[in-house]
């Protein structure tokens, strides 16, 4: 699903579905790493390094946008309103430009709105549609793609079996950090049959092993949590260095500990 923006007169409003908690969406919307990710859409990046954010009513958040062409701006905004996880409203001090980002949760995600009033004339353009509604399309972007952050666990306290889907689309991507940011310092995995690590440093050197290349395929088809413990199975494909493509089934045992996957037992079967 993409971004949907309409204007209405001096109002823009535009509407996405995303696929993250509400919390994890306030967090991109109020920290300066995540305001960095997204805030240039397609049009503009936006260096980490620019944004300033003093999250209070009558506080500021600015941000550099650098073009394609090497031209740099500079963007204001002043809090008007905060209810996190819900609500935000800033406005743009030079032009009056208001701006209210609403956010519901919905369908396991995230409905958000931005609904932006007393739009100047020059803002009042197909382009500028087509530019919010990328913001919108390069923030669900950011939020599949991009690990859960210590920030974001510490507000959002996702779910074990949230944790678990993290632990698994990093390894679809080879994403070490994405990995890692769902363990405990000391974790243990003990892959029956072959080795055991220790702390993350041994986990991390196993997430590439050298006998095999490219990123695994891995289809979890079944999860079941009981306690402090979640079983997860499924199907994979990957390709050896020595042998080439092959097929395998798994039975990963995750135990959790204050929130976090602090061992992980897997078994893994080949599959004709």
């Amino acid at each position: 699903m993409t971004a949907r923006a309409k204007l209405h007169g001096d109002e823009l409003i535009a509407q996405r579905h995303l696929p993250a908690r509400p919390e994890r969406v306030w967090v991109a919307f109020t920290s300066p790493d995540g305001i960095a990710a997204f805030w240039g859409g397609s049009h503009a990046t936006v260096p980490t390094g620019s944004v300033t954010v003093d999250l209070r009513p009558g506080g500021e958040f600015a941000l550099d946008t650098c073009a394609p062409d090497g031209a740099t701006r500079r963007l204001r905004f002043v809090y008007a309103r905060i209810d996190a996880p819900r609500e935000l409203v800033f406005d743009e001090p030079v032009t009056g430009l208001r701006t209210t980002v609403t956010v519901r949760p919905a369908d396991g995600g995230t409905d958000l709105v931005i609904h932006q009033r007393r739009l100047p004339p020059e803002l009042r353009t197909a382009r500028a549609v087509d530019g919010l509604a990328s913001i919108l399309d390069a923030l669900a972007a950011h939020l599949r793609h991009s690990p859960i952050t210590p920030e974001e666990i510490a507000m959002t306290r996702p779910t074990q079996r949230e944790l678990v889907a993290d632990y698994f689309a990093g390894f679809r991507t080879t994403d070490h950090r994405r990995i890692l940011a769902t363990l405990t310092d000391d974790v243990e995995w003990v892959i029956h049959g072959h080795r055991t690590t220790r702390g993350k440093a041994e986990f991390d050197s196993e997430i590439e092993n050298p006998a095999f290349t490219g990123s695994p395929e891995l289809d979890v088809q079944h999860v079941h949590e009981a306690g402090a413990v979640v079983v997860a199975t499924g199907e994979g494909r990957g390709t050896s260095v020595d042998h080439g493509p092959f097929r395998f089934a798994f039975n990963d045992l995750f135990t959790f500990r204050d929130g976090l996957i602090a061992r992980v037992d897997s078994y893994v079967v080949p599959l004709p």
